[in-house]
């Protein structure tokens, strides 16, 4: 019988590892040059509505059928207001958040991988928003002109 017990216990241990590892396995990847080739993502509702109209070099990654999403854009100076308008005028720390990306997705930043380090990433000059519409966190760089996203399985109000 313990016999038959460490057996079901490994068999469980096995499968959740197995389902950990391929957590974001069907996630789809998406490049843009424009704003205009993004349409039809946005319109689906894997890259967030309201974009600065003159964003450029967008990329995104998300998993059909599910909340995950993650993206680049790029954006002028000038597009500033426009990207401001869709998020909460204060800043947010990003201690103790984390942002859970597929591997593959080899574009996405090594600094906003997992339990994200809120010191190292303030250093490069980029500051963490809320969205106002929908659950996403931004991390934008102002001078550079580049904003990274993704999507939040559920908000508590602690955050």
């Amino acid at each position: 019988m313990e016999e038959a017990a460490v057996r079901s216990l490994a068999g469980a241990f096995a499968a959740v590892l197995t389902a950990s590892a391929c957590t974001g396995v069907d996630a789809k990847t998406a490049t843009f040059g424009t704003l205009a080739e993004a349409s039809s993502t946005i319109a689906r509702g894997w890259m967030p509505a309201g974009l600065p109209s003159r964003s450029y070099e967008l990329r995104a990654a998300y998993v059909p059928d599910s909340w995950q999403r993650w993206g680049i854009i790029n954006f002028p100076a000038e597009a500033s207001a426009e990207l401001r308008a869709l998020l909460e005028p204060d800043e947010i720390s990003l201690a103790g958040v984390r942002c859970e990306i597929p591997g593959r997705i080899e574009w996405w930043p090594v600094q906003l991988r997992q339990q994200l380090d809120a010191e190292r990433i303030a250093a490069t000059g980029a500051k963490a928003y809320r969205s106002r519409s929908g659950n996403l966190i931004w991390v934008v760089n102002w001078p550079q002109g580049r904003a990274y996203y993704w999507a939040r399985p559920e908000r508590s109000a602690s955050e």
